[in-house]
């Protein structure tokens, strides 16, 4: 089978020929250890046939993610080139069975969340700055609209046989961020209209978004909300029931191509809610936060999973405990209606051996 339709034949619980392998995300510096100088030297020598060298060079000089694309914008399509050349090619030595567009996961003007300047150093954990309904004119939202949707159509232009994903938010993740935490649980029964306001906006935006994308080659999409700690979510199911999902609904209303729902932590108190959304696929089963056997069990023949390999393992762990942890997950949740992948994404700190030993183990066992 070819990489799409393996990865489509799993969303839909389909018998493959072997179980696919995706990440919404994979850290360059790791994929590079891993694949080999040797390997990486090929890749950049075909990137600069394909880009010429004048604009590889420019690319790798541009601050890198949204910073690139906020305070470069005449790079900008340069940049969705060089993703979407780069990805097919570094796929192709991981034996990953997709790439990812990031293009559409940023909502406002200069960056994904709206975080106090001062503490933007802190990253998730930097407090928000919509602490009232007098911050909402602060929400100024990307216009550039067609950038985006340029940006896509230039990404896909390189995606072969690979299964190619647009990743966006619902809204929430914006949502809480944009609030700072503590203000976002506290509104929720305190000032819930607030979080409503906040939450309308942004899901109105992804909504567009979504729709968009949808009109182009993807094969599926990526819809991301971390909403959950690791043994509950942050809210309880009579607020994501009525506060939240009405919002996030929006959004997935939008989505008509087979989509993957993302969350770290334990989704099962609102997961009837949750699924109602109409998600192909849960992702990504956070080591810890739910049974894995028992998720199977109870809903192995409505949804698909994905994921699942201990971050803790692959970042801190050895091959051997990775091996091991690879074949208990193709063996409780394969062979159908699953997708083998992290526990939430290939982070800086992965170890290349690990990350080895994990495709190995796929290849081998998958």
């Amino acid at each position: 089978m070819k990489p799409r339709d393996r990865v489509l034949a799993a969303l839909n619980r389909q018998t493959v020929d072997r179980i696919p392998y995706c990440e919404h995300l994979v850290d360059i510096q790791v994929a590079q250890k891993t694949v080999g100088q040797e390997k990486m030297n090929k890749i950049m020598e075909k990137m600069g046939e394909k880009m010429g060298v004048e604009n590889l060079t420019a690319v790798l000089q541009a601050p890198k993610g949204f910073e690139g694309l906020t305070t470069h914008p005449e790079l900008a399509a340069l940049l969705f080139q060089f993703m979407g050349m780069m990805e097919p090619l570094i796929s192709e030595e991981l034996h990953r069975d997709n790439i990812t567009y990031w293009g559409g996961a940023n909502c406002f003007e200069g960056g994904v969340y709206l975080l106090n300047p001062d503490q933007a150093h802190l990253g998730p954990s930097a407090d928000g700055v919509l602490k009232s309904f007098d911050d909402l004119d602060k929400m100024v939202f990307n216009k550039k609209i067609d950038q985006i949707v340029s940006g896509a159509k230039e990404f896909l232009k390189h995606k072969g046989d690979l299964a190619a994903c647009a990743l966006i938010f619902l809204g929430l993740d914006p949502t809480w961020h944009s609030m700072g935490f503590e203000t976002f649980c506290a509104a929720c029964l305190q000032e819930p209209e607030l979080v409503e306001e906040i939450l309308g906006r942004i899901s109105d935006w992804y909504a567009n978004i979504a729709e968009e994308l949808c009109k182009l080659d993807f094969d599926f999409i990526w819809a991301a909300d971390d909403i959950a700690y690791n043994n509950a979510p942050f809210f309880s199911p009579r607020v994501y029931r009525n506060i939240l999902l009405p919002h996030t609904r929006k959004v997935a209303e939008k989505i008509t191509k087979p989509w993957i729902y993302h969350s770290d932590g334990n989704l099962l108190p609102i997961w009837k809610d949750l699924t109602s959304q109409g998600m192909h696929a849960i992702h990504p089963l956070e080591a810890g936060s739910m049974d894995l056997k028992q998720l199977k069990a109870d809903y192995g023949d409505t949804i698909t999973f994905v994921g699942g390999l201990d971050l803790r393992i692959l970042e801190a762990g050895t091959p051997e405990e990775t091996r091991k942890f690879a074949e208990y997950l193709i063996e409780t949740l394969g062979p159908t209606g699953y997708i083998f992948g992290s526990s939430n994404s290939i982070t800086p700190n992965v170890k290349p051996e690990n990350y080895r030993a994990m495709i190995e183990t796929l290849l081998e066992k998958g």
